[in-house]
């Protein structure tokens, strides 16, 4: 298994590289004279190791030799990468004359006394260009050996052996999973185990059992691997009412991934008819199977569904008859889940670990002996560490519990130093090994674009909430994602992620006012796999309390610096680094001087190392929330390449003057509370999408920022200056230019002077492809056309002075979702919900205001918070959508009432009162 996910992963970096010199080809053209034979000579034979490596990879057991080629074609695919990097750096740093040496003779024979000057820094340039473009066609050339050295080294040896190989490669993997399936272990747990599963089970029987439903419905058990979805399903499909004869045919199929649809079928009829059936033709084995099912009522299980090709190739043997039969699924994957639940998603049930509670008791009666399976206090302590690093998962605690019971003496030591080599002993455990192989699965099952995407999660630390766009932008900084066709690469990594929560892969933790993923995390054993893979592959290090011993024959190129460790051993080869993360206080600046690979680097929370010198390929770099950082050095214009900078959370308070030479800059970021002041020349930054929060102080900074017609994400703060009535007159103007880009606005004005709604009343053409909008500053009135913002989901109000007629406009918005209403945002110290309204709306947030809610006012609300109230709260019991109340106040009286209401609600919402 671990020869085809390394197989697997090269083959990707293959393919991958490939792609990248054929775009080269297509995109330099005319800057790779006398190089292009080369270049395609390359992609053809990169190509054709891809399409082996694809091959291969669908064997679990490869020779030892095959196995050392597959690692050593793995470490030429990366220097392969470095070196067309390089290659493209150069060859961009320094514009290739087409005159070439023409030119200079030309030049020679046609100056003047005046043109001398010139003259000479024109030829010293020509000069530079030929020496670069030489080492570059000798670069590619030994690129080129390198390729073909790894197709003979392979055709040397692997001919003869292929048909063994293959032959015994298949035989080795139909006997595995014959008998060594470890998800077996899902069908015989005993009921003194089946912990937590009360609650769950008696819903899916409601559901099954329930009689005033009588079409065929199909009920989806989805989560990642290890949660119990097997075993969940087992408890209903065993339970005495069905086994006594409520569905008169059952059957359990178990697909898997390596499924045969007539093997399935073959199965079904053989379940649920008494007479065997020969025949293959699927298209006999369907009508067979619709035959005997027609007219009774039926429950079928189908576990361990990973494609919605299954899924349909099967659904079309199921009669639709109206007798009441249920077909339950169990899968990794939300796409089978939403596919097979198409007619009614309520019918989709999503497995969660265990909470802390029910982990320790499961844990409990697997480990101590009955009756009352005490354990012994001098246990307690690590047996809670224990069961964090298993953290909800029912296959984990009960293995590792079995091994633990196992053990006659129950020592203390014992039990500390299990724990201490914990991912040790589940890589080399045969007891162990059993959960590790229930997460590769879903890894193995990754297409090869993904699997990149998912070992990046490594880079991040044990149970840490990973924000989806940081994780993106990386992935394309990196290069690991790339736009394709003409999707763009924001697009496709966004597509990539939901992949991965789809296959429940990571764990959503966030969502944000649209209902998108916001940020996930990602299950302590699944980021153990990830490691393991990562450690064979070279795919990333990982430093955390001890220093790190690299093998001497490979490079580091993706390192991730947690905890306070003493470092690396000296002399450690960084020069291919191109990822660096660190989740510490301080790094060492030695990291960054002279890594001319480097790609992305996130400081975000540590200290400031001053030195970015010479980082030519430097796309991403995070500064965040870097409280002890005051400015920007001069030299962070050398960053050509840049596209993503964020100062957010810093103190920040005025970029350098070189920051306009950053012309490939697409997100600059900073936050409320970093406001910074930008030089004259923004205009040049074309491709800028995000832009602020910026402190604008004259017109002609507004004029520049309207001529950059991408920008998406804009947030500016205006100066208090007289100069600001001069700004405020161009505002209405900024916003007619980006009325077709702006997605995202933020306005905030100290003073608020009152003609800032006259400047929004006056906007010709305005942004109505607005999502969310912020506004903090003096209006008195909304502008006539925010009654059209029908896209905005979010807005936050501060310090805007409206009337209480304006609550009507927002109240009739019909995607908004999220509404702040801050202090002194409107004219009076009462606000009512009443009457009909705020369709969407489900996150409510006030402050300083008494509140009051009408029956069968905001009826989709779901949570509520309520800062600083001046009298009274009355009417959360009207709110029959509510799920959880925040509020804040100083009177206890309010808090009291609020806490009864909230016992007292039907839907029991969560009730977080705090006094100040």
């Amino acid at each position: 298994m671990e020869a085809a996910v390394a197989t697997k992963l090269v083959g990707f970096s293959f393919q991958f590289i490939a792609g990248k010199l054929q775009k080269m080809l297509e995109e330099e053209a005319a800057l790779l004279a006398g190089v292009k034979d080369d270049v395609r000579d390359i992609v053809a034979e990169l190509r054709s190791i891809a399409s082996f490596l694809a091959t291969m990879s669908t064997r679990r057991n490869l020779d030892d030799q095959l196995q050392n080629w597959v690692q050593e074609v793995r470490e030429v695919a990366y220097d392969a990468e470095d070196s067309i990097d390089e290659f493209l750096c150069r060859l961009r740093s320094t514009p290739y004359d087409e005159c070439g040496v023409r030119c200079f003779f030309k030049h020679f024979l046609h100056y003047d006394e005046c043109g001398v000057k010139a003259f000479f820094k024109h030829s010293l340039s020509c000069i530079k260009s030929l020496k670069a473009r030489h080492g570059i066609a000798s670069d590619l050339k030994k690129v080129k050996v390198q390729v073909e050295d790894i197709r003979k080294r392979h055709d040397r040896y692997s001919h003869s052996n292929e048909a063994f190989t293959s032959s015994s490669s298949d035989a080795a993997t139909r006997s595995d999973m014959v008998f060594s399936d470890p998800r077996i272990i899902s069908h015989f747990v005993e009921e003194a185990q089946l912990v937590g599963i009360n609650e769950s089970r008696d819903k899916i029987m409601g559901w099954v059992m329930d009689e005033n439903r009588l079409e065929l419905t199909v009920i989806a058990l989805v989560g990642f691997g290890g949660l119990g979805k097997t075993t969940l399903a087992k408890t209903v499909y065993d339970d005495p009412v069905i086994v006594g004869g409520h569905f008169p045919c059952r059957a359990w199929i178990t697909v898997s991934q390596n499924y045969n649809i007539r093997e399935l079928l073959k199965k079904i009829i053989r379940q649920i008819s008494v007479n065997e059936q020969q025949m293959d033709d699927e298209l006999q084995l369907v009508q067979a199977v619709r035959g005997l099912l027609h007219g009774k009522r039926y429950l079928l299980v189908f576990d361990d569904v990973w494609r919605t090709e299954a899924w349909e190739s099967l659904q079309i043997a199921l009669p639709p008859d109206g007798e009441g039969s249920r077909v339950i699924v169990t899968t990794r994957n939300e796409e089978v889940a939403n596919t097979s639940c198409s007619r009614n998603h309520q019918f989709i049930f999503k497995v969660s670990p265990l909470s802390s509670q029910l982990s320790w008791e499961l844990f409990r009666r697997r480990v101590f002996e009955a009756p009352d399976y005490s354990c012994p206090p001098e246990l307690e302590n690590i047996s809670a560490d224990i069961l964090q690093k298993c953290n909800g998962m029912p296959l984990a605690i009960l293995t590792i519990g079995g091994l633990l019971a196992s053990r006659p003496d129950k020592k203390l030591e014992e039990w500390k130093d299990f724990h201490g080599h914990l991912c040790l002993e589940m890589q080399t455990n045969d007891k162990l090994s059993k959960i590790n192989q229930i997460l590769i699965l879903s890894y193995n099952d990754l297409p090869y674009h993904l699997k990149p995407c998912f070992l990046f999660l490594g880079i991040f630390p044990e149970d840490y909430e990973i924000r989806r766009k940081r994780l993106m932008r990386q992935w394309i900084a990196e290069g690991i994602v790339s736009g394709i066709d003409g999707f763009p690469a924001e697009k496709v990594a966004e597509r990539c992620f939901n992949q991965l929560v789809s296959r429940s892969l990571v764990q959503p933790s966030q969502f944000d006012d649209s209902g998108t993923v916001k940020s996930c995390r990602v299950h302590d054993m699944m980021l153990d796999v990830i490691l393991l893979i990562s450690k064979k592959e070279n795919f990333m290090m990982l430093m955390k309390e001890h220093p790190v011993i690299p093998q001497q024959h490979l490079k580091i190129r993706r390192l991730s610096w947690q905890k306070e460790s003493s470092g690396l051993v000296p002399n450690t080869d960084l020069s291919h680094l191109r990822s660096f993360n660190a989740f510490v206080e301080e790094v060492p600046p030695k990291l960054f001087r002279k890594k001319r690979w480097l790609r992305v680097v996130d400081l975000e929370g540590c200290w400031y190392p001053k030195n970015f010198s010479k980082l030519f390929l430097l796309k991403y770099l995070s500064l965040r929330n870097m409280i002890n950082l005051y400015e920007l050095p001069e030299s962070i214009g050398d960053l050509q390449n840049l596209e993503f900078l964020d100062i957010r959370g810093t103190c920040i308070s005025e970029l350098p003057n070189t920051i306009i030479k950053l012309q490939k800059l697409v997100y600059l970021l900073g936050s409320p509370q970093s406001l910074f002041v930008f030089p004259k020349g923004i205009r040049k930054l074309k491709r800028l999408v995000a832009f602020g929060m910026a402190y604008v102080e004259n017109v002609q900074l507004l004029q520049e920022i309207g001529e950059l017609i991408d920008l998406q994400k804009l947030g500016i703060s205006l100066d208090i200056s007289p100069l600001s009535f001069g700004i405020l007159g161009k505002i209405s103007a900024l916003l007619s230019k980006l009325n077709g880009s702006l997605r995202s606005l933020k306005i905030c004005h100290s003073v608020g002077y009152e003609n800032l709604k006259k400047a929004f009343d006056e906007v010709a053409m305005p942004p109505l492809l607005l999502r969310k909008l912020l506004i903090d500053c003096k209006l008195c009135e909304l502008p006539p056309w925010f009654a059209s913002l029908n896209l905005v989901v979010k807005i936050t109000l501060l310090n805007t002075r409206l009337q209480p007629e304006d609550i009507i406009v927002l109240r009739n918005l019909p995607a908004l979702v999220n509404l702040k209403l801050g202090f002194q945002s409107f004219f009076t110290w009462d606000l009512a919900f009443h009457g009909v309204g705020f369709p969407r709306l489900k996150i409510l947030a006030i402050e300083g205001y008494n509140v009051s809610f009408k029956e069968g006012a905001v009826r989709s609300l779901e949570i509520v918070k309520i800062d600083f109230p001046l009298e009274s709260v009355d009417g959360i019991e009207h709110l029959h959508g509510l799920r959880v109340v925040h509020i804040c106040t100083g009177n206890e009286d309010i808090i009291e009432k609020v806490k009864n209401i909230a016992a007292n609600h039907p839907n029991r919402p969560k009730c977080f009162a705090t006094k100040f």
